[in-house]
């Protein structure tokens, strides 16, 4: 039985490699972590030509449209594929983004193993069955069998961009065999899978999706903000932003030193009162993410009038 054991670095364009280590026990993921510059474009630090897969022309990304709005016409099912009896060894894990799509590039040694990688409900640590957390309201999983990451690969356990796409990247488990990843992405988005060689490469292309205008007015107002938040939220940080009661009186907070009285008028609405007078705010919010453990809240209209 062996797990992953990471160790953070950093690099630009996002690259982590190599090294030695010893095993650690399941589940004791370290917990590096690391960001990217939207900038980053090349899945590896020292970039080389990279010869054209034998598969359709559609995958090779190189040759795509990168006009604004376009989205790759990739399909978003289930690809898989069985080893050729190799057992590859993970070495190194690049991010990066592209005009069109987000990349995820896993470089082997000794072989790309086989590989299953779709869309599930929720990320599963393997083999506990833990909940794996990740922000956004798509989960991509990805396992390579038969490899594992011990003891060639020490990079970090969780990567996260924040690209339009891909969110973040982490790892769920290496047992027996099995390596699995999750990656939290912003939409349920088209993806294209390609295999590499010299060296050994499985690269992961995610198409942009297109999201609705972000619903929030106060302290987090932008689809971005929120992403990285939920990221927080997600190791612990700032945890009253799932409750929308802890929300408003947040809010009212930073208007008066008094406070005000706040009364739950509906299931998302609130009417706080200013202190001393007949001043009634209406406060509405809502939580622009249903899916994942870090349903935050958020206020989208407040109105003034009396009481």
């Amino acid at each position: 039985m062996r797990v992953l054991r990471l160790v953070a670095a950093l690099a630009l364009p996002i690259s982590f490699v190599a090294g030695c280590g010893s095993a650690r026990a399941p589940g004791a993921f370290a917990p590096g972590s690391a960001t990217s510059s939207p900038a980053a474009t090349q899945p590896s630090s020292t970039p080389s030509p990279s010869p054209a897969p034998a598969a359709s022309p559609r995958s090779s990304p190189s040759s795509l449209p990168t006009s604004p709005g376009y989205a790759p016409p990739w399909p978003s099912t289930p690809r898989t594929a069985v080893s050729s009896g190799r057992t590859g060894y993970l070495t190194t894990i690049s991010v990066g983004r592209q005009p069109a799509y987000d990349r995820i590039v896993f470089r082997f040694s000794g072989g790309i193993p086989g590989y299953d990688i779709r869309y599930v409900s929720q990320v599963l640590a393997d083999p506990k069955g833990d909940l794996v957390p990740l922000p956004g309201q798509a989960f991509l999983r990805i396992v390579f069998h038969p490899t594992i990451g011990q003891p060639a690969y020490r990079g970090p356990s969780v990567i996260s961009p924040v690209f339009p796409a891909l969110l973040q990247l982490k790892a769920a488990g290496d047992f027996e065999g099995y390596l699995s990843f999750g990656a939290g992405l912003s939409s349920r988005a088209g993806f294209n899978v390609l295999t590499l060689t010299q060296p050994d490469r499985l690269v992961i292309d995610v198409a942009h999706g297109s999201l609705r205008p972000f619903p929030g007015i106060w302290d987090i107002t932008s689809w971005p903000q929120f992403w990285s938040t939920q990221i927080a939220y997600n190791e612990g940080h700032q945890p009253w932003l799932a409750n929308p009661l802890m929300v408003v009186q947040a809010w009212a907070a930073g208007r008066w030193t008094v406070t005000p009285t706040i009364r739950q008028a509906g299931p998302d609405t609130y009417t706080v009162t200013e202190p001393g007078t007949n001043k009634v705010a209406t406060v509405s919010g809502t939580r622009p993410i249903t899916v994942g453990p870090a349903q935050l809240w958020v206020i989208t209209k407040i109105s003034y009038g009396t009481g």
